[in-house]
């Protein structure tokens, strides 16, 4: 109860906010009365969610509408962000996308996308934020939304799990040069999620995938809660946290064959 108040007031910046996991996390912060900054492309979604929380949980909101995955759109949303003395405390860099399949099954143009967006939109929105938190000096929480992928090295998620083993270290070393500041730095990797991540990267789920996929709720109750205990690296799920452990103990070659056959089984792509 002590943290819940302590948090009310507080802004809130969350990326990828319109549906999913992004979504989630909304509800879970507005519930404890952190004030909302709500960014994605889909600025209806945005508007209704935000009025919606507004009127249950008595906070404000801002609807923010950008495509991350185009450049120069960070320093404006961050510039809106924290127009009129906005004091961003809490920063989600969840927006993400990523393409299931042969690599050549995909245009170029695709994989340019993601890693703009993945990679250098999660950076940049992140520099802006570690200077703004550092020069105001409240208490701040930054969580970076990666994979389970950043951890297994999973055939034909090739260039989406290499951007989420970006997000992996970038998170990990940020939270060690910054442990010492005002700012708390984690990263949640979730495994299979229901939300439009999985039709949009072009998978087609097998009835063995469901028995260990989560829902985004409580993914994003997961990961809220740690992330406000300061935990450094965030896995929800008992039975991904132990696949996380995996490469630990296998080649490479012997991890990369059992990934694949544990992807073939659960899910197919879109031809």
């Amino acid at each position: 109860m002590q943290g819940q108040l302590e948090r009310k007031g507080m802004w809130a910046i969350i990326t990828g906010a319109s549906s999913g996991i992004g979504e989630s996390m909304a509800r879970e912060l507005a519930r404890d009365g952190v004030n909302l900054v709500l960014v994605a492309r889909r600025l209806d979604r945005l508007q209704t969610l935000g009025a919606e929380l507004k009127e249950k949980h008595q906070i404000e909101s801002l609807a923010i509408d950008a495509d991350l995955s185009l450049p120069n759109e960070t320093k404006r949303v961050f510039e809106r962000a924290t127009a009129n003395g906005r004091m961003i405390q809490v920063l989600i860099n969840n927006a993400g996308i990523g393409t299931y399949g042969p690599f050549m099954h995909y245009e170029l143009e695709q994989y340019s996308k993601t890693i703009q967006l993945n990679v250098t939109a999660l950076t940049e929105l992140t520099y802006y934020l570690v200077g703004h938190m550092q020069a105001h000096g409240k208490k701040s929480y930054i969580s970076n939304v990666g994979s389970i992928a950043s951890f297994l090295s999973v055939p034909y998620f090739s260039v989406y799990g290499a951007t989420k083993h970006f997000v992996r270290d970038f998170t990990q070393t940020l939270n060690f040069e910054l442990r010492k500041s005002n700012i708390s730095v984690s990263l949640i990797a979730p495994g299979g999620t229901y939300s439009e991540f999985t039709e949009h990267s072009g998978q087609v789920l097998r009835k063995s995938a469901h028995g260990s996929m989560m829902t985004s709720e409580l993914v994003a109750q997961i990961g809220m809660d740690r992330m406000f205990k300061g935990h450094r690296s965030i896995v929800p799920g008992f039975l991904n946290s132990l696949m996380v452990h995996f490469p630990r103990f296998l080649p490479v070659k012997w991890m990369l064959a059992c990934n694949d056959l544990v992807m073939r089984m659960a899910v197919d792509y879109k031809k």
